[in-house]
């Protein structure tokens, strides 16, 4: 039971990190997204989602309207712009999972 309430934040980083190496092309990163909804979360010291979102709004100009809809969408269905960055900004860059990618 206790392993529930205190899981293993390496060995769970090492999985997506071993993942991410798998990931070369845009298709290998939107099926990583829609696979590993988990990867894009675990770096919660540093909200690495939120401040993804943050950027993605001004990088594409979007109101607090068409931000909300985004954040009110099924995972999968979020559009592929999204998908592609938030892998640059969360994975491939995010703090936790520095030096994963090429």
């Amino acid at each position: 039971m206790s392993d529930n309430l205190t899981p293993d934040w390496s060995s769970e980083f090492e999985h997506y990190k071993k993942l991410s190496r798998e990931v070369f092309t845009n298709e290998d990163i939107i099926n990583f997204f829609n696979q590993n909804q988990k990867a894009f979360y675990l770096d919660n010291f540093s909200s690495s989602w939120a401040k993804m979102m943050e950027a993605y709004e001004v990088k594409e100009s979007l109101s607090s309207d068409d931000l909300n809809k985004l954040e009110e969408m099924q995972w999968q269905e979020m559009p592929d712009a999204l998908k592609l960055f938030a892998y640059d900004f969360c994975i491939k860059n995010g703090f936790c999972f520095t030096g994963t990618s090429n």
